[in-house]
């Protein structure tokens, strides 16, 4: 009887630790690196990143393409498609390495935020 309670005891406890975040669920950056590399591309090349800003304006999506610019990406700015939201389409040459894409979202998502946008991820085709 007593190892029985122990042992709902147990998965009790790792249930509540899997509800607090403890779950190795990948990020969404990662979740494109698995199917980069499930697709066949070599993640140890340097790839064609293209990277997603929305803004609200023309004017704000020219301020994000300078600042982005700045820290040597190519920017341009292309005019709304089917949303009223103007594109910022960053893109860098780079090895595709997950704590470099996890800085670049965090920071995009920061510049997307104070200018009223979103960011929408990134993207890159396969190098083999």
């Amino acid at each position: 009887m007593r190892v029985m309670w122990r042992t709902a005891l147990f998965i009790l406890f790792m249930g509540i630790f899997s509800l607090f975040g403890a779950s190795n669920k990948p990020d969404l950056d990662e979740l494109v690196l698995i199917h980069l590399k499930k697709a066949g591309s070599d993640l140890s090349k340097p790839h064609g990143i293209e990277f997603f800003l929305y803004l609200p304006s023309e004017a704000s999506a020219n301020k994000a393409a300078s600042q982005i610019r700045d820290h040597d990406f190519q920017a341009a700015v292309k005019p709304p498609l089917k949303t009223a939201d103007w594109l910022c389409f960053a893109t860098k040459t780079m090895v595709p390495e997950l704590s470099e894409l996890q800085r670049i979202r965090h920071d995009f998502e920061q510049l997307t935020h104070e200018l009223g946008g979103t960011y929408d991820g990134w993207g890159t085709e396969i190098e083999k």
